[in-house]
């Protein structure tokens, strides 16, 4: 694909479909919309990604979606119209043009109710339901790719072009499918953790994966007002601490829902349900609920616009400002400094006494309690197992019905007594500190930071680069190891000036214009975007130096190219830390690194 055909200007033609506008790209394809004889499609031509190395992929991928689409014909699935190849010689797909929004822009302009929302998901969890049936997975399913069709408000899942088929081409160069990291499971990170040393260890895709990517969707839009923005938000998808349930971070979100949101994000995928089929009964059953509870917006429309409350304030919406206010007040009479280094060390300690102390037996892994609505079981219970309650925390509404306190382990050593039932059903008091010790730990580095938790402070852990980026960056981009680039590392700020950073957030750096470098103007010339996301690295860390704002980038795109993997690092010094965010100088020199420091 030629950079020209990105913008091709309003008229231009598509193998005798006239292009009215461009309707998106991807990693795959662009996408415009074509007119031909009075009728309307979406036009999606299919891009060569340098990345593969083989320009066979690029027609190979694009014929797969096609032949997975020719095998679905469902109300709520995108139709395939025909193909044909594009004046480049590339391929390209005429699909169903559906016209409306995005799941995302639906959710800030309609003000759906929850029981719309339910309808909706109950329609995308029953077309999942038919495509797994014919053995086809779509692994990319997240808010971007169901259109709500504006005419009559039905779902259309649209973008094959990660998904496969039974017997299917395997066309996947790394360890994990194709596929958007935010709405991947976490066994798909724990299996690419495990086998990072195995270079032909490739991960099996399940339908468990296609659940927990429809459990983001909807936790998303239940706990975010504006799911359109970008800003930090909850770690969906960390193995080791699930996130909290949308429940405690959006008082409208009824108890039912909330309880099946936190099932379909299990860490454990035996813990989801068993099937899509499954999950469309249990959305159906919640859809059906007489409680008024259910029709209700999902979020204030005044929430909603963006005329509304600032980003900032909403990013977090699960910390409560008495939990603001208390970690304020710990600050100003601890000193700061002291404060922050000794929430870091106790905080697992809290953590593991609260499991014993409210479980009544030995600290293990964290086990959500049971939905209160009828569920599939995924498979038959050991005999002596015994319940373990969900570790109590704090929440902005009052748990209907009373307090159960669960009993000790029988037979175990150690005799703990139930804590007492509080009147009218509300839930154990804690204190403060564990409150809030247990509310910073539930959330993402991002999430923690954005919140204010003094804790948050985390180096990075070292991983190797992504999967074919020193191939990339050696065979398709001629750079070599340590070379070295000067670049603004965040293009939606300020140049060359000090400005914020929030660290764990995404950031789109760009080379500008005037570098003075021979060899950099060659490789990675003015215009060049490099993807990636910032980390603070405190004093406290080993750092002789003093703070930094460390940037990983691990994905570049150069003028009229496609994208690479890529392994690239800055590091600066940082001018001011406050508030969970970071000032530094937006530019400076990064290098080429094959491992991340």
């Amino acid at each position: 694909m030629n950079a020209a055909m990105i913008k091709l200007p309003h008229g231009s033609l598509i193998d005798g479909w006239q292009v009215a506008k461009p309707l998106g790209d991807g990693g795959f394809a662009f996408v415009f919309l074509g007119e031909k004889n009075g009728r309307h499609r979406a036009i999606k031509v299919a891009q060569h990604r340098e990345s593969s190395g083989d320009l066979k992929q690029t027609h190979a991928r694009t014929l797969r979606e096609l032949t997975a689409l020719l095998m679905l014909d469902h109300p709520n699935i995108v139709r395939p119209q025909g193909y044909g190849f594009a004046e480049s010689g590339n391929l390209y797909l005429a699909l169903d043009y559906v016209d409306g929004w995005t799941l995302a822009e639906w959710a800030e302009r309609k003000h759906p109710t929850v029981r719309e929302i339910l309808g909706v998901f109950e329609k995308i969890a029953g077309a999942l339901a038919y495509m797994h049936g014919r053995g086809i997975l779509h692994r990319d399913l997240k808010l971007s790719n169901v259109l709500i069709r504006e005419s009559d408000g039905e779902p259309v899942i649209i973008d094959f072009s990660c998904a496969t088929y039974t017997l299917a081409e395997n066309l996947t160069d790394g360890g994990l499918p194709p596929g958007t990291n935010r709405y991947r499971a976490p066994e798909q990170f724990k299996f690419l953790h495990e086998h990072k040393d195995e270079r032909r260890a490739r991960y099996a895709f399940q339908v468990a994966d296609e659940i927990f990517a429809v459990g983001v969707m909807i936790h998303e839009l239940l706990t975010d007002p504006r799911p359109t923005e970008f800003r930090p938000r909850f770690d969906l998808n960390n193995p080791a601490l699930p996130p909290p349930p949308p429940r405690r971070v959006n008082a409208r979100v009824p108890a039912g829902l909330s309880d099946l949101v936190e099932n379909i994000l299990a860490r454990d995928p035996k813990k989801r349900p068993v099937d899509t089929e499954a999950l469309r009964r249990e959305l159906a059953e919640l859809r059906a609920d007489p409680s008024s509870d259910y029709d209700v917006p999902g979020h204030p429309p005044s929430e909603q616009r963006h005329g509304g409350p600032a980003a900032e304030t909403l990013a977090m919406p699960s910390i409560s400002q008495s939990l603001q206010r208390h970690v304020a007040r710990v600050e100003r009479s601890r000193g700061q400094g002291r404060w922050r280094a000794l929430l870091v060390g106790i905080v697992a300690i809290v953590i593991a006494t609260l499991v014993w102390r409210f479980a009544g037996g030995p600290v293990g892994p964290h086990v959500a309690a049971g939905p209160r609505h009828p569920v599939t079981p995924h498979s038959a219970p050991p005999e002596t197992t015994p319940p373990v309650m969900s570790i109590p925390s704090p929440s902005l509404v009052a748990a209907p019905g009373p307090s159960i306190a669960v009993a000790p382990k029988e037979g175990s050593a150690l005799k703990t007594r139930a804590p007492e039932v509080p009147p009218q059903g509300r839930p154990p008091r804690m204190p403060k500190k564990a409150i809030a010790a247990i509310e910073c730990a539930s959330l993402s580095l991002v999430a923690a930071l954005a919140a204010g938790c003094p804790g948050a402070q985390v180096r990075p852990e070292s991983f190797t680069c992504p999967d074919g980026a020193k191939e990339a960056m050696e065979k398709q981009l001629h750079w070599e190891w340590n070379d070295t680039f000067l670049l603004q590392f965040d293009d939606r700020q300020k140049g060359d000036a000090n400005v914020w950073f929030t660290p764990g957030s995404e950031v789109v750096g760009v080379v500008p214009k005037g570098i003075n470098d021979d060899r950099q103007e060659a490789v990675a010339p003015p215009g060049t975007r490099f993807y990636g996301k910032a980390y603070y690295l405190s004093d406290k860390m080993g750092r002789a130096d003093g703070p930094a704002l460390v940037v990983r980038y691990d994905r570049v795109r150069l003028p009229g190219q496609a994208d690479y993997p890529i392994c690239f690092v800055v590091e600066r010094g940082v001018v001011e830390f406050k508030d969970g965010k970071v000032k530094t100088r937006n530019r400076g020199d990064g290098h080429v690194v094959y491992r991340w420091p």
